[in-house]
């Protein structure tokens, strides 16, 4: 082997068994080469070994290579008894590659086999959900937790399908639920020596979304869902290079912001988007935050409750549920009337002083830039012929010219909307102060910055390589790949983050 220690060398004509434990110790101490190394040497010399077979696939999949891992692990069944924990791994893998059907069909054959197992359990439970069926996904749920009630998977999946349906109180007794029985998640890096970055999270919606952001091809990821925290548990957490504060909705409640910052103040490593500079993006104190900088409009906001007087706005206003995004609830009402008749029900709601942005060709553009660091990127161009413009409804895979200039906007943004309007975005990103976060806009005629919302929950991610959409790719990596540059900088033995001194590493 090219790689051979002596240990390996000594291991050379001893029983296979006693081989593959020792390719299992590499692969135990993150040594996935050394470990398909080993069980190649050992295939070679006996080829119909099944776990032989397994333990390639294993290492396999530790190096990301998931395809060879499956005809490792089919291998290993072909040469072999059917075991569940294989088959599980057979549909994880094929879950990783995204064939559902594939990794379906492999979990349901390990849990015919093995009833209880957990790893089959949970990991089915996503392959369900992911085909975004949530009568099926409810259904898989609820079978679960009638035979396996501390299944966390299923809580947690059977508690968006309700979030989504309006089922509040019960989604979030099913999240409490889980993250009572375990509220850390450690998901490992497809590669050796990838960074690792500790997550802050809360069990309400808010989170910033991580799945592109920290992908596995780049990261390992601990998740930590900080309003579940126990006593001391941070000290108890395995070892990261930084943490990021992916809880980003300025709406929760105050003692969630408070456990991120009592985190905050004890990290001896580099600490992403403090939680007091992520508390002052919520709608209506956006106004005053951004107050003064030249070339920017920001609606004046209200914080309004069914029954109240209406808010001194002017008409027509925009009206919101407390905490919503994209859209979600959101009307344009003509007067106090009208206030009052769609927000019957909503306790709380944001009303916000309505800017008319049409374009001289009549279209209403709402572009969205991605602050790393306190610098812009482009991420995002929709057009529409109604003032509330997204992507979908917008029709934008159906007008080529729309996405030429959206295509235009991710090339050279500055001369896109101009120069004096990207520089007021530098300048709303460093008002902002935070690490990760973005903001969604249009230009009024004058050329201002009118800004809809600022805030850590904005979305990234890629498109399908080679489709409609493939255009937007470059800008997605060049996010990514500014994201990944701050954090290494950050990382570094001495470097600052957020003007405190990062002295040690929570590296063990």
């Amino acid at each position: 082997m090219a790689r051979a220690t002596a240990r390996d060398i000594a291991m050379q004509g001893q029983p296979a068994v006693l081989r593959l434990a020792h390719g299992y110790d590499h692969l135990a101490a993150a040594d996935a080469v050394a470990a398909l190394e080993t069980a190649d040497a050992v295939l070679a010399d006996a080829p119909t070994l099944a776990e032989a077979y397994v333990l390639r696939g294993a290492a396999l999949k530790a190096m990301g290579r998931f395809a060879e891992a499956i005809a490792a692990w089919q291998a290993a069944l072909a040469h072999g008894p059917a075991r569940p924990a294989v088959l599980a791994s057979l549909g994880n893998a094929h879950a990783e590659l995204g064939d559902d059907d594939a990794a379906a069909a492999a979990l349901r054959r390990a849990l015919a086999l093995a009833p209880g197992l957990a790893a089959a359990q949970a990991s089915l439970v996503s392959v369900v959900a992911r085909r975004q069926d949530d009568d099926a996904t409810e259904a898989l749920c609820r079978e679960m937790l009638a035979s396996d009630a501390g299944c966390v998977n299923a809580h947690l999946h059977l508690a968006d399908v309700l979030a989504r349906r309006g089922q509040t109180a019960e989604a979030q007794a099913h999240r409490h639920t889980a993250y009572r029985r375990q509220n850390v998640f450690v998901v490992p890096a497809t590669r050796p020596g990838a960074p690792t970055a500790l997550v802050l999270l809360t069990a309400e919606d808010g989170n910033i979304p991580l799945r592109y952001l920290l992908s596995r091809d780049r990261y390992t990821v601990i998740k930590w869902l900080i309003d579940h925290a126990t006593p001391n548990q941070y000290s108890r957490l395995p070892p990261h290079d930084f943490i990021l504060n992916a809880v980003g909705e300025p709406e929760l409640p105050a003692a969630t912001q408070a456990a991120a910052e009592f985190v905050r103040q004890r990290a001896a490593v580099a600490f992403l988007n403090r939680p007091d500079r992520v508390a002052r993006t919520g709608r209506p104190a956006l106004p005053a935050l951004l107050a003064g900088l030249q070339g920017v409009v920001v609606p004046k906001v209200a914080r309004w409750r069914a029954g109240d007087p209406p808010p001194a706005l002017g008409w027509p206003a925009l009206v919101r549920p407390l905490g919503a995004h994209g859209g979600a609830g959101l009307l344009r009402v003509a007067d106090a009337a009208s206030l009052a008749e769609v927000a019957a029900g909503r306790a709380q709601n944001d009303v916000t002083a309505f800017v008319g942005f049409a374009s001289a060709d009549r279209l209403y553009r709402k572009y969205r830039a991605i602050f790393i660091d306190r610098k812009p990127y482009p991420y995002h161009l929709a057009i529409g012929d109604d003032w509330l413009v997204h992507y979908i409804s917008a029709n934008m895979l159906g007008h080529a010219a729309r996405r030429a200039e959206e295509a235009r906007f991710l090339a050279d943004p500055a001369a896109a909307i101009g120069a004096a309007a990207w520089a007021a975005l530098s300048a709303i990103a460093v008002r902002l102060d935070l690490d990760y976060a973005g903001i969604d806009f249009s230009i009024l005629p004058d050329g201002c910055v009118l800004v809809f919302e600022a805030n850590a929950t904005m979305v990234v991610h890629p498109e399908t390589p080679g489709g409609v959409l493939d255009f937007k790719n470059p800008a997605v990596a060049r996010i990514l790949a500014a994201f990944d540059a701050m954090a290494a900088e950050r990382s570094r033995p001495g470097a600052t983050s957020n003007g405190a001194h990062a002295s040690a590493s929570h590296r063990r």
